[in-house]
């Protein structure tokens, strides 16, 4: 059931968000089904980018359809990243499905919106676009936290073969993140050698 309703709210969400015309990719748990690595997710994670019209055009769309901010002010400041957290209950659930909107205003988030790759997950019948395996590992070994970790391991092991790995070098060295990649290289991949840095 909760499978169901978190799908209802990405389908609500995403639909609302078409008349914006703004660049959005799915993220997080939803995402890594696409790429071969399936888990339970709560929550619905997008990296949005609000262009001109900025953050506050794209919360009046979201409000006026039944999506409402989870904490005031709504922007939350995580150092790195800026992030919106919303609400929504799709029609019958009677429970509220937490919305992250990652703010795409760095140069990495910005490059992986542009590289961003259709998709269908299955139970859900539209389109969409998720991040490139490259991006989202990125995002995961960024974001730190254990579970996060597991997921970039999962996802390198599962897709070493397809992988871009001079790519993932390059923002690996620019964001300062080659002990996560070393870590996670050697839990997926331990018997190849590790690739060094450009």
């Amino acid at each position: 059931m909760a499978g169901k309703v978190v799908l209802a709210a990405l389908r609500h969400v995403w639909a609302t968000l078409e008349s914006t015309h703004c660049p959005r990719a799915l993220i997080g748990g939803l995402s890594l089904s696409f790429w071969k690595h399936v888990r339970s997710t709560q929550d619905v994670d997008l990296l949005i980018d609000p262009g001109l019209a900025g953050v506050e055009a794209i919360l009046e769309v979201l409000q006026q359809a039944g999506v409402r901010t989870k904490r005031q002010p709504p922007v939350v400041d995580l150092g790195s990243v800026r992030i919106v957290q919303l609400l929504y209950e799709p029609k019958e659930a009677f429970l509220d499905i937490q919305i992250d909107l990652l703010l795409a205003e760095s140069a990495f988030h910005r490059e992986a919106l542009a590289r961003r790759v259709p998709a269908r997950l299955s139970d859900v019948e539209f389109n969409l676009f998720t991040l490139s395996c490259e991006d989202l590992l990125i995002l995961k070994m960024n974001a730190g936290r254990i579970i996060d970790r597991a997921d970039a391991a999962a996802l390198l092991r599962l897709n070493r073969a397809s992988l871009n790995v001079p790519y993932l070098l390059k923002w690996v060295t620019q964001l300062n993140l080659r002990p996560e990649w070393a870590e996670i290289w050697r839990e997926a991949v331990p018997e190849e050698p590790f690739p060094e840095s450009p």
